[in-house]
């Protein structure tokens, strides 16, 4: 009763599994608010339940899942003959190729990216559910042809029966007639009666309103008139022998209208005999099908091709693939497969809107198409995400040319509904000689030299190698560890003392983040911060470490060891979001800390993207009161003029700098000039990684305010720094 409701006043039913709650309300209110009848499962054993109990058209399958995961759910419901039909579109985080095969292996008709794009998701949920309605329309229409055929062929069974007995009665002519106002002019399908010569001698109203001829144009007209000729010539000859050996024929003809068009038809085909058995009348009905040709060629083209562009999809273009490869073994040739990727095309969609990076999709599919040789083959597999299969030689001369001459022809500007759009894209490269034999491993391997070649700059191009393939395995380990960390409780803050020079006393400390997971043991900070800000991890990580440095500050104070400041450091990813500044305002107010004892560390790099934006939120943190510190200084493109803009308290001097600022003369001139720049500028300067006694000796006669290193202290956790708070130990002391 429900499908009956949902498919009358609704676009279709939808079951979303989904274990994060907020994503299945997302997905739930997208759907219901776009017409669709949405039904929800939190976990894999209740959307098995859920599906059995009432088959949907669309299952939308989330792939990571306590219990049952995805995967195992899509092998359960196609190994079921009442669900192993509902189109299965997977839901997922990761971005690995592997998964995408596991899923495309289990019958899966199509993946989805998190986070989620609404409109990715009505778009895919549309063509999906439409996609599924015409084959089961089509299945029905087919099966509801073969009945009608049956039924004419009965009904013609019967006529000749009654023929028959009319000839023998004498009276054929008027019951001809009567039978022919009764059964002709009734039936919509088009009915034929030919002589024993296949001469036409009667035909109904609905033979005229399909062919163009009237009766009296084709009646003693041999009834090859109506057929195409040579293009259907084997049907037709095969026709001729069935009736002649069996009496009956049914199957698919090409006839030709009066106008000369050709069109697709459904024929049935019997003989009348007499009561001596001689052949009579032939009694022929058919039916055009044009429409019905048009929706299987629809659907088998949906099938193969990219539905916005038309270029073959990946199931096509394995089969594509196949034959060149056979074709290349043969000359003693090979094959490259070239995934091809634009640069930043996000970006487009959000300055000029879906529709235009629709069209931008389709103008870079022609140039593609293009650009490759006769014989190479150019796909899309989703998104902007292209790949071109082509036959080579050895050297891969015909390769290394077309990878430039994509590059180069894609930096054109191009223009699309008065828009000027410069696309760039990135080409990763895999060779069936070295890099494997499949078009999933070779794919997967090109994804592989896809991401170096976007990592060394972008539009740009990059083979394939072991090395490579190790390097973004060992990203993606600690992607996925990355994902979980702290909800694992995995990361932990240590702390480095800084000192004042001429005190010699404690001031203030930096806030080092540490990871160490199960599996991947203790990674660097240079190796997954940079990944955390890539994979858009950083946000979330760097208030996590912001919140738990509040918190230790607030039981330092608590615990009468000093009025402690600790510096955070704050990365690209977090300055460029306009949420940072009142978050950092909001956790100084949940922890009760004031502003003057928290520090926040930037680099040249994190400020120089934008710098007007920059201004203002630096600006806005100085008005909290929470100190700016800019590290690294020197090392990247200094600009004195934002320098003097930029509202900074303190100048960090490089470990770079300091660590010959003894024994090298410009070393120990560039600190020196840090700091007096610093000091003319009334900020304050701290040099990083001093390890030895001469090292402190030179920055305090130079005027130096603070330091730090490990001459005093390595980074220790919050245990051990509370035990030197303590100790009270003094640097001039040491």
């Amino acid at each position: 009763m429900h499908r009956d409701l949902s498919e009358q006043h609704t676009k279709g039913e939808v079951l979303i599994v989904e274990d994060t709650p907020a994503s299945l309300k997302l997905l739930s209110d997208l759907l219901t608010e776009a017409g669709y009848y949405v039904r929800q499962a939190p976990n894999g054993e209740l959307a098995l339940w859920t599906a059995q109990s009432r088959p949907p058209e669309l299952i939308l399958l989330d792939v990571r899942m306590p219990g049952i995961d995805g995967f195992e759910v899509c092998r359960r419901l196609k190994a079921s003959p009442e669900l192993n039909q509902v189109p299965v579109i997977f839901l997922s985080a990761q971005h690995d190729t592997d998964d995408k095969v596991r899923g495309f292996a289990l019958g899966a008709v199509d993946f989805i990216a998190k986070p989620f794009q609404a409109e990715e998701i009505l778009a895919r949920t549309d063509a999906h559910v439409r996609l599924g309605r015409a084959q089961q329309a089509l299945a029905a229409e087919r099966a509801l042809l073969e009945e009608r055929v049956v039924e004419r062929t009965t009904e013609l069974a019967a006529l000749a029966a009654s023929l028959e007995k009319e000839v023998e009665q004498r009276r054929a002519n008027e019951e001809f007639m009567r039978l022919s106002s009764q059964v002709f002019e009734a039936t919509q399908d088009a009915i034929v009666v030919t002589d024993r010569d296949a001469r036409i001698v009667a035909t109904n109203p609905a033979f005229t309103q399909i062919s163009g001829y009237s009766a009296e144009e084709v009646v003693g007209q041999s009834v090859a008139l109506l057929h195409a000729g040579e293009p259907d010539a084997k049907s037709f000859e095969s026709m001729a022998q069935s009736i002649a050996k069996t009496g009956h024929w049914s199957g698919e003809i090409l006839a030709r209208r009066k106008n000369g068009d050709t069109y697709p038809g459904l024929l049935s085909a019997s003989v009348v005999r007499d009561e001596q058995g001689h052949v009579i009348n032939h009694v022929a009905v058919f039916m055009d099908i044009t429409e019905r040709k048009a929706e299987q060629h629809l659907i088998d083209f949906l099938s193969n091709h990219d539905a916005l562009t038309g270029l073959p999809n990946r199931l096509l273009a394995r089969q594509r693939f196949e034959q060149t490869l056979a074709a290349a073994r043969r000359e003693h040739r090979c094959v490259a497969v070239m995934c091809l990727d634009l640069d930043r095309f996000k970006s487009i969609n959000d300055s000029y809107g879906h529709d235009v990076g629709d069209k931008a999709l389709q103008v870079v599919s022609k140039f593609l198409s293009e650009t490759v040789r006769e014989g190479d083959t150019v796909t899309r597999q989703g998104g902007d995400e292209f790949q071109i299969i082509v036959s080579d030689d050895a050297q891969l001369g015909a390769t290394m040319a077309l990878a430039q001459k994509i590059l180069a022809g894609l930096r054109k500007e191009l223009v699309i509904d008065g828009q000027q759009i410069t696309v760039t894209s990135s080409i990763g490269i895999a060779v069936s000689l070295t890099d494997g034999d499949s078009f999933d491993e070779l794919v997967r391997n090109g994804d592989t030299a896809l991401f170096r070649a976007k990592e060394i700059g972008r539009d740009n191009y990059a083979f394939f190698t072991e090395r490579m393939d190790a390097e973004i395995r060992d990203k993606l380990a600690i992607q996925g560890q990355l994902r979980g960390a702290i909800a694992r409780d995995e990361f932990e803050v240590h702390y480095q003392p800084q000192m004042c020079l001429k005190t010699g006393a404690m001031v203030g400390a930096e806030a080092l983040l540490r990871w160490d997971n199960a599996v991947l043991g203790k990674v660097p900070p240079n190796r997954f911060i940079p990944l955390a800000e890539e994979y858009g991890l950083v946000n979330s990580i760097g208030e996590w470490v912001l919140e738990s440095v509040c918190a230790q500050i607030k039981v330092w104070h608590d615990q009468g060891l000093g009025d402690i400041k600790v510096a955070v450091n704050l990365a690209a990813g977090q300055f460029a979001n306009d949420a940072t500044v009142p978050y950092v305002e909001s956790t100084l107010r949940k922890f009760g800390i004031a502003p003057e004892y928290l520090g926040l560390e930037i680099t040249e790099g994190t400020v120089m993207g934008d710098p007007n934006k920059a201004v203002a939120a630096l600006r806005r943190l100085k008005d909290i009161g929470v100190s700016i510190s800019l590290d690294d200084f020197g090392t990247g493109y200094s600009s004195l003029s934002y320098l003097k803009r930029f509202p900074i308290d303190v100048l960090k001097i490089d470990k770079s700098f300091v660590d010959d600022v003894t024994t090298n003369a410009n070393d120990a001139a560039i600190a020196l000039s840090v700091i007096s720049l610093a000091h003319n500028l009334n900020m304050r300067v701290i040099a990083e990684g001093v390890e030895t006694r001469e090292q402190v000796q030179f920055l305090t006669e130079r005027g130096c305010d603070e330091m730090q290193g490990y001459f005093f202290s390595r980074p220790v956790n919050a245990d051990a720094f509370t035990a030197l708070l303590r100790e009270r130990r003094n640097l001039l002391d040491m």
